[in-house]
């Protein structure tokens, strides 16, 4: 391998790295910043956004009562629609909990663009493990 060669693939590298840090930065900010707007409008009002039930009992409610807690996607998109601070706190924690998703996935670009195919098949295989745990979840809980 040349000398150029070799300069332009650490080039590359950095790059890569550099849009994965910057990712991962901005995920964490965000979802933050999110999630405190969603406890400051909590401590400002009050309100939860889902009724008179006590704080206690809308974590320990699991999803059983949709109304009590917004547990699944639709509920809290809806909930953010009508400004709900619990729904505006859990879709905080949703994007945090969906960095990681988002990493894998620009690594499987970054491997396939450096033409490194087992690190694509291996990425690709850890993001397909990771979507069916996902989509699992929703049978466990």
């Amino acid at each position: 391998m040349s000398e150029k060669t070799q300069k332009n693939k650490q080039e590359e590298e950095a790059i890569a790295s550099k849009i994965l840090v910057a990712y991962l930065i901005w995920s964490v900010i965000i979802s933050v910043t999110i999630i405190i707007l969603g406890v400051s409008e909590y401590l400002i009002t009050g309100n939860t956004g889902y009724g008179q039930h006590p704080l206690s009992q809308l974590i320990s409610a699991h999803g059983s009562n949709a109304n009590a807690f917004p547990y699944y996607i639709g509920n809290i998109i809806q909930g953010i629609i009508q400004f709900k601070s619990f729904a505006i706190i859990q879709f905080g924690v949703l994007i945090l909990l969906l960095t990681p998703f988002g990493r894998i996935f620009l690594q499987i670009f970054i491997f396939a663009k450096e033409k490194d195919r087992a690190f694509v098949v291996i990425a690709t295989t850890v993001f397909i493990i990771l979507l069916i745990s996902l989509y699992m979840v929703r049978f466990i809980a």
